[in-house]
């Protein structure tokens, strides 16, 4: 089975576009949210992190503009180097990992932080495609003289 890095639309033949913009509305609404129900230090420094990069991916979805695209790829790669941190936090008990998921059971909060890697990967793999996509677009002439 052959996976591929990019895709040409969105799951049900959807525009990449419209899935980048809610992709940035929803992890803004949720990284809000959750920074409201329980702020601490470090989730006021993730909020300035997810704002901005999400902030750039809607900008960048509005004008088609891949350079602010790419400043979202700063989130995902953020959340795939703490994937394993999260992992370690919620087995051995450390850095508020397991209670950060809202579940006290060990092997719930393992799903939760493996769910949470799937979507971001998904969502990384639809953004990555849109980046190309519109990059591909700029590179190319738009019309060429006949002489």
């Amino acid at each position: 089975m052959k996976f591929d890095l990019t895709v040409d639309n969105g799951p049900c033949e959807t525009d990449l576009r419209t899935w980048c913009m809610g992709i940035a509305i929803y992890t803004l609404f949720s990284i809000v949210l959750g920074v409201l129900i329980t702020p601490t230090v470090f989730t006021f420094i993730g909020l300035a992190i997810a704002v901005i990069t999400n902030a750039c991916l809607l900008i960048g979805c509005r004008r088609e503009n891949h350079r602010l695209i790419a400043v979202w790829f700063i989130y995902a790669i953020l959340l795939a180097i703490n994937f394993p941190f999260a992992l370690l936090g919620t087995i051995f008990h450390f850095g508020g990992y397991r209670e950060s998921t809202g579940i006290n059971n060990v092997f719930g909060a393992l799903f939760m932080h493996i769910v949470i890697f799937i979507l971001g990967l998904f969502c990384a793999r639809i953004v990555y495609s849109y980046y190309l996509q519109l990059k591909n677009r700029e590179s190319r002439p738009q019309a060429v003289p006949v002489v």
